[in-house]
């Protein structure tokens, strides 16, 4: 499906040189399509069917955002977590010129390989599975997306491993942080908040992001996200979240020169004050159907105050800008699809 795209497209391609983080140099092509778009990652969603995939709307939401802009662009992406094989098939139809590499522990997994597919059997949790990931499959990867085992430590790893393997651009994102069922604040959030400063300490890291169960880190170079611009603007952390209330369905920004979010102290403490987007109690619709294989399945949350109010952090290296809710959101993961493949891990 992927090469048939990129025939079809050839006569509008042009050549954007990126610089990967390694120092050298690899060429992404820019495919300007007048006559057909990649769908969106909400609209393929809606309509698919066939192999499993189960993801959370905020998710697809943060990918439409952050991995949009990569969609006309070819590169390497890597998705921990490929369960069913349903996800395969939306990356390659939104990102056509992306290669896919799936991690999983699940060896039936490696059914779904194929010339733009490439499937690797490994521990998100252990090191010496990323150090034969890096050296002998991928090197360098320009989107990484965390949908995995969902345990604190086996998110550590990932990031503590992939973050150097970023490409300039690119876009590492951890899903399914739920604050409810682990100690993710000391187990995860505060000892990623030293790798992502080590990072930046660099100039690696452009942005961080946060949304209901999701952290995101934008590598630098290439297109950035550009957060929204703000209603008002306060000096103290303790000033912004105070003022969110007040501005409902905008944005407020905490812009203080003497204050860098990009260290490790700054972002543990922004990451402590806004955990409650991680909290909210999950309800099963219909009743005990996660064990299931029924594809008319829902997760459903019971929102926390925090996740209510707040729809989004950003958090650059000079200042961190809050959007808002308007009303208070349905957060939801609804099953997709009706074949599942059966567990065969170690």
């Amino acid at each position: 499906m992927q090469s048939l795209t990129a025939l079809l497209l050839l006569w509008s391609t042009s050549v954007n040189a990126l610089r990967l983080g390694n120092g050298t140099s690899v060429e992404h092509v820019v495919v300007q399509n007048k006559t057909k778009q990649s769908p969106t990652f909400q609209a393929y969603y809606e309509t698919h069917a066939g192999r499993g995939m189960w993801k959370w709307g905020q998710a697809l939401d943060a990918y439409q955002v952050h991995f949009g802009p990569h969609a006309a662009l070819a590169g390497n992406m890597l998705e921990i977590g490929v369960q069913s094989g349903g996800s395969i098939l939306m990356y390659h139809s939104v990102l056509p010129q992306f290669h896919y590499y799936g991690m999983d522990v699940n060896r039936n997994c490696v059914n779904f390989q194929d010339a733009t597919s490439t499937i690797y059997i490994g521990d998100q949790a252990s090191v010496p599975a990323w150090a034969t990931f890096f050296s002998t499959i991928q090197p360098q990867l320009d989107i990484c997306i965390d949908d995995g085992g969902h345990q604190a430590h086996q998110m550590l790893t990932t990031i503590q491993q992939v973050l150097p393997h970023m490409n300039s651009g690119g876009f590492f994102l951890t899903e399914d942080i739920h604050g409810q069922n682990d100690d993710y604040l000391s187990k995860f959030f505060h000892p990623a908040a030293d790798q992502i400063a080590w990072q930046a300490s660099t100039s690696r890291v452009a942005s961080v992001h946060l949304y209901p169960f999701v952290l995101g880190v934008q590598i630098s170079g290439g297109t950035q996200f550009a957060a929204p611009a703000p209603a008002v603007s306060v000096l103290t952390l303790e000033e912004l979240v105070a003022a969110l209330p007040q501005h409902l369905g905008a944005a407020v920004e905490l812009l203080n020169p003497n204050w860098q979010p990009h260290t490790a102290d700054a972002l543990k403490q922004i990451f402590s004050s806004f955990y409650e987007m991680h909290g909210g109690h999950v309800q099963e619709e219909p009743a005990e159907c996660h064990n299931t294989m029924l594809s008319d399945c829902a997760m459903i949350v019971e929102n926390t105050p925090q996740q209510n109010l707040v729809k989004a952090v950003h958090i650059y290296p000079n200042r961190i800008v809050v959007e808002t809710q308007p009303a208070p959101p349905v957060i939801a993961a609804h099953r997709k699809g009706t074949e599942w493949i059966p567990y065969n891990g170690p």
